[in-house]
């Protein structure tokens, strides 16, 4: 390791943790502006099923979703919460425990989202 990648702070008393790159506070850094972004699709959110590699349990998988990546993590919040179930949003994908499709399409739906189910 070249001694230019020890250089620089990584943690302050007054503001915290520091970004390496841009060396600001972590809430303010101004290297991750991609949280305003919405990526590129086709409209449709599709919910589908997928066990693999999860030892056999199923989890239900929401993709496609046209929002910012912190509005994507209110709606998977408000989704689990009415589940009943956990998950996680990784890659702008909702991951919701358990084969939750068919109420997962109508909240979707009554959100105002164009929905469809993908898969078997």
């Amino acid at each position: 390791m070249s001694f230019e990648k020890l250089r620089g702070l990584v943690y302050s008393t007054e503001t915290g943790r520091l970004c390496p790159d841009c060396e600001q506070p972590i809430d303010a850094c101004t290297c991750k502006q991609a949280d305003d972004c919405i990526p590129a699709g086709d409209g449709i959110v599709r919910v589908s099923r997928e066990t693999k590699g999860r030892k056999g349990k199923g989890v239900t998988l929401i993709t496609g979703v046209p929002v910012t990546p912190s509005e994507l993590k209110d709606l998977a919040k408000a989704l689990k919460a009415r589940c009943g179930t956990g998950g996680a949003v990784k890659d702008h994908v909702i991951e919701i425990q358990g084969d939750q499709r068919d109420l997962l399409v109508t909240l979707l739906s009554e959100k105002g989202f164009k929905v469809k189910k993908a898969g078997g």
